[in-house]
């Protein structure tokens, strides 16, 4: 049996990057993080919100000149007939002269899936900062707890440790690795000597630290509605990392080496047992953000493409119906892989996306309806 006291220095926690720090600063005002979330949401789509509407008025000019050209496209599918080449050069032309462009409708979407990647790496690397500083703080409550079951268990322990324990320096927040080393010096040794030479003792004294941990990890750690863990994914997944997985990294924890490995699997222990979540204690979440990834995408798309119908556009009717399908698979993909924060940002952004497309687009309908038409008139006429 190997010690389960080793005193380390506290591992160092990953710096964040710009969007972390972004978040960090929001976390001030908020105080929760899973809130936090909903509010960068917020902002974020408020700051985009000029650019869905610029491309829901492309996209609804582009629906209306797509079904004015389509007979005429008919119309040179049957005069090239298998010139696939010269037929598509001519479709061109007649795109170009009603003015038709796709880049106007891609452009906001690359827009989108570039903001989807930055929040992406953001709260990824921010869930590794939170999981190793989280870590950390655990480590400080078992080391404490240690020596309060040292001392029932009547080690020798000195009268200025004594006081120590009885000032309350842990509770009152003045614990720190620098203090943490000078008092429990004397105390670490004989513990771990209790390896060889009374390992009943030594398992007691193991073991009643762990229900003041727990209790510790349940006061402090970031959970939010439903979610045990905000930094962890809404799933089957534990409320805190394996030791492989925070050693060796795994979807969305990042490697971080130099914990002690019979240390680290104590505080799991005591985590996952006496403050894990649903299941028996082994389940982080409720697959509840999964599940709403994949109705609220499903719902926000069907929403968008029926703003703009392109009936009589079978091509476009594919591609609608292709992404119906993948976008809400690829988005519940992410959210059961990697962290629940993660999750919070998809739904809440299909959220506002529901809620967007309901008020643009009553607006835009009634804008291009009388703007396009003359203007698809217009070019219809120039032919």
């Amino acid at each position: 049996m190997g010690y389960m006291i080793s005193f380390l220095a506290a591992l160092e926690v990953p710096d964040l990057n710009w969007v972390g720090n972004i978040v960090a600063a929001l976390y001030n005002f908020v105080g929760n993080y899973g809130w936090t979330v909903v509010l960068f949401t917020v902002i974020l789509k408020v700051i985009t919100l000029p650019l869905d509407f610029w491309q829901r008025v492309s996209t609804k000019k582009n629906a209306i000149k797509m079904q004015q050209m389509q007979p005429m496209m008919e119309k040179i599918d049957k005069a090239y007939g298998a010139n696939v080449k010269g037929a598509q050069q001519e479709k061109q032309k007649l795109m170009k002269k009603f003015g038709y462009s796709m880049f106007s409708s891609c452009l906001p979407t690359l827009v989108t899936l570039v903001v989807f990647i930055i929040m992406f790496s953001g709260l990824t690397s921010y869930s590794s900062h939170a999981n190793v500083k989280e870590y950390n703080e655990l480590v400080e409550a078992y080391h404490y707890n240690v020596v309060i079951q040292a001392q029932e268990e009547d080690l020798v322990i000195s009268d200025t440790l004594k006081a120590v324990i009885a000032d309350g320096v842990y509770e009152k927040g003045d614990w720190n690795e620098q203090a943490e080393s000078a008092y429990f010096a004397e105390i670490v040794p004989q513990i771990n000597a209790l390896v060889n030479t009374d390992q009943a003792k030594y398992s007691r004294i193991i073991e009643g630290t762990k229900v003041p941990v727990a209790e510790f990890a349940k006061q402090n750690r970031e959970s939010f509605l439903w979610i045990k863990n905000i930094w962890r994914a809404d799933t089957w997944q534990s409320v805190m990392p394996d030791y492989d997985e925070f050693k060796n990294g795994g979807m969305g924890t990042a490697g971080i080496d130099g914990a002690d490995e019979a240390e680290y699997n104590v505080i799991y222990d005591a985590v996952t047992t006496h403050a894990g979540g649903y299941a028996g204690g082994a389940w982080n979440g409720l697959l509840i953000l999964p599940a709403l990834a994949i109705a609220l995408s499903f719902l926000s798309m069907k929403l968008t493409q029926g703003s703009n119908p392109m009936a009589n556009d079978p091509q476009s009717q594919k591609t609608s119906k292709m992404m119906m399908l993948m976008m809400p698979l690829l988005m519940s993909f992410f959210i059961l892989l990697y962290t629940a924060a993660l999750g919070v940002y998809i739904v809440s952004n299909s959220i506002l996306s529901i809620f967007t497309t309901l008020l643009i687009t009553p607006i835009v309908n009634k804008m291009i309806k009388e703007k396009d038409v003359q203007i698809v008139k217009q070019a219809s006429y120039r032919r």
